[in-house]
């Protein structure tokens, strides 16, 4: 039977979309209110998820959730209702002036200024309507039955939403079971990941359609209060919620807008002012609101979110429209799933041969050369947890094999592109420092080569960056040792001349070197949250107080013993992590990995300044980079450049050589 490779999952999500923008062109005309019952369904379907563990069942939670959101749409009817009564209230009242201005300034201004003549007649004009009722109404008839079929199928439309976002939210679990259900199941990991990415990218959407929508509301309501405009504030907010469905917002309002202004000002140019802030707003929305805080969040380009827009409205008319920002962000994911295969494969990296069956090597897999492992696809053992950047998988009932993959993580987002050689020098650094301080405090490292866990065509992917481990219950904090004034402690000590709390002496400057090290635990936060420093009391609470004590202890004995080697290979450690675990015995067991470049900082010691903060031996490439790009340190991260990634993998080899040898 042959293997069905990960390679063809990303040509797969890229055909169903494919496949799926076909059908969304041929049934566009139907579609709105269905796309829009399953837009609104996938919304609140985590809302009805709270609500199930809070004892309710699926369908009560689901009438609750589109009661309310009934409820809330009828606030904002009652809202906007008496902005337009009264406004057609205040029409009535003015038309007679506001026709008496059209006679005496408008058409004169216009004759003058253009020399266009207009002469109204109404009474001709009444004459014209009344013989065009009589003499042609067998013609109109056909007109009122199409317009009127029109605005049927409009309620009908409005109508049906809540029908099916009904439907769908009820049974969205049971859908997705049985979606999943269909993928093939060595497939399933990785389309398990795409479909997850996709979620990632779609809720960043709506998280940035909802702050383009207050953004918008904000600057109408402003703009147009300042203008000095009646009803600026409904109006403004009306524009802004709206904005949702493309020119929706802008239209309405600027319709409000205009009418007001006619009826307040009874001059053309608080009209042309009002018509200005519209244009403003549009310009806003289309170039710079909507592109920088949608486009950044699911990681679109500002000119890929207007290209976009426009192909798709071509494409697919209005539905088109209303569902190019969030299809573009699903594609994106899609490509960058086939870039990843792309630049793993032995076509991007050279020796390609394509009569060898070498060109079919499953697609980020490693090999004896070296190629980057973004993610391990271990079939014969069961995945534990995928973390930031080690993938862990069960080895009968107390064994675990950690696989060290090249994923790296930055202000705690993975980043899209793999590092090469990471995971090696994570895995031989770690294994170096297990054996090298064992006499202070044993690690959970077995001596068991991890090509004899996995299948014979697996053995590729752990070969020189796996480990195989005890199976311990790990403590629920992050033991760090801090030897140098730097990073947040250097923040910290400039407002409060302390550290985590810890008082240290008066005029220390960046970079010093610590009278002595500290002990700053915190907890250990889940992928993409951040972790919390706490007091050693704090710890104490959580552990208990013999059992933090000996943690403390620990880990400040570690540390020193191997700064002081770390100094005679040219190598400051600045600050460092620790994990602990207990084995069966309630004894104290060193984990995860060991005073590694992404666990510790090192810093070149010929190269160390007090007063500056000294280059390191890690990611700081990719950080500074980061930093400069503009991302905001959402997920999902931004692919890294070649010229980052070759430095951030130079230097930790370079930290590898030094301390190694």
């Amino acid at each position: 039977m042959p293997t069905i490779r990960p390679l063809n999952i990303p040509w797969l999500a890229l055909a169903v979309l494919l496949v799926t923008g076909g059908l969304v062109y041929l049934l566009g005309p139907i579609l709105t209110p269905f796309l829009a019952g399953a837009l609104l369904a996938y919304m609140f379907d985590p809302l009805v998820d709270r609500l199930e563990k809070h004892g309710w069942s699926r369908v009560a939670g689901t009438v609750a959730v589109i009661v309310l959101a009934g409820l809330a749409v009828f606030g904002l009817i009652l809202i906007a209702l008496p902005l337009f009564q009264g406004q057609f209230a205040e029409l009535s009242q003015r038309l007679p002036a506001f026709l008496d201005l059209l006679q005496t300034r408008f058409l004169p201004w216009l004759e003058q200024t253009l020399g266009i003549t207009i002469a109204p007649n109404l009474d001709a004009l009444k004459s014209w309507m009344t013989e065009q009722a009589t003499e042609n109404s067998d013609s109109w008839l056909p007109s009122l039955q199409t317009g009127a079929l029109a605005v049927l199928s409009v309620v009908v439309n409005l109508l049906l939403i809540p029908v099916v976002m009904f439907y769908l939210l009820k049974d969205w679990d049971v859908i997705v079971a049985r979606v999943a259900a269909l993928v093939p199941r060595p497939w399933m990991e990785a389309a398990t990941r795409v479909a997850r990415s996709m979620d990632a990218v779609v809720g960043e959407f709506l998280r940035g359609q909802l702050a383009v929508m207050a953004l918008l509301a904000l600057y109408h309501a402003v703009a147009l209060w300042v203008l000095g405009l009646d009803y600026a504030l409904p109006i403004g907010i009306l524009t802004g919620l709206l904005s949702f469905v493309p020119f929706l917002g802008i239209g309405l309002g600027l319709t409000l807008a205009l009418l007001v202004a006619l009826l307040q000002f009874g001059d053309w140019n608080g009209v042309a002012w009002v018509a200005g802030i519209f244009m403003v707003g549009q310009l806003l929305e289309g170039y710079v609101i909507t592109p920088r805080i949608v486009g950044e969040r699911v990681g679109l380009h500002p000119v890929a979110v207007i290209f976009a827009l426009a192909a798709f409205g071509q494409l697919f008319g209005f539905v088109g429209v209303l569902l190019a920002v969030p299809l573009a962000a699903v594609l994106l994911v899609a490509l960058r799933e086939l870039r990843g295969v792309y630049v793993t494969s032995t076509l991007y990296r050279g020796g390609y041969n394509a009569g060898s069956s070498d060109s079919a090597t499953p697609a980020m897999t490693a090999s004896p050369l070296g190629q980057p492992l973004l993610e391990s696809r271990i079939a014969s053992l069961p995945l534990v947890h995928r973390g930031k950047v080690r993938d862990i998988y069960a080895v009968g009932d107390d064994r675990l094999l950690i696989v060290t993959t090249d994923r790296l993580s930055a202000f705690d987002v993975v980043m899209p592109t793999p590092i090469p050689g990471k995971g090696e020098v994570l895995t031989k650094v770690s294994a170096f420092w297990f054996d090298k301080l064992r006499a202070i405090v044993p690690s959970q490292a077995l001596d068991i080569a991890p090509e004899s866990v996995v299948a014979e065509n697996e053995r590729d992917q752990v070969a020189g960056r796996a480990i195989v481990v005890r199976k311990l219950k790990a403590l629920p904090v992050e033991a760090i040792v801090r030897g140098y004034l730097v990073g947040s402690g250097w923040k910290e000590y400039q407002s409060s001349q302390s550290v985590c709390g810890i008082a240290l002496p008066a005029g220390l400057k960046q970079a010093d070197r610590l009278p002595e090290p500290i002990f700053t635990p915190s907890t250990k936060a889940a992928v993409g949250a951040h972790d919390e420093n706490i007091s050693f009391e704090q710890m104490a609470e959580l552990i208990g107080p013999d059992l933090a004590k000996q943690v403390r202890d620990t880990s400040l004995a570690l540390y020193r013993t191997a700064a002081e080697y770390a100094l005679t290979r040219g190598i400051i450690i600045a600050d460092t992590k620790f994990e602990f675990g207990l084995d069966q015995e309630g004894r104290l067991v060193w984990i995860d990995e060991a005073l590694t470049p992404d666990s510790s900082r090192f810093w070149p010691a010929d190269q160390y300044r007090p007063g500056s903060n000294p280059p390191s031996f890690d990611k700081q490439f990719v950080r500074d980079w980061l930093e400069a790009s503009g991302w905001n340190k959402q997920a999902p991260g931004p692919q890294l450049p070649a010229e980052i990634v070759e430095k951030t993998s130079e230097k930790y080899r370079e930290a590898m050589a030094r301390l190694l040898g």
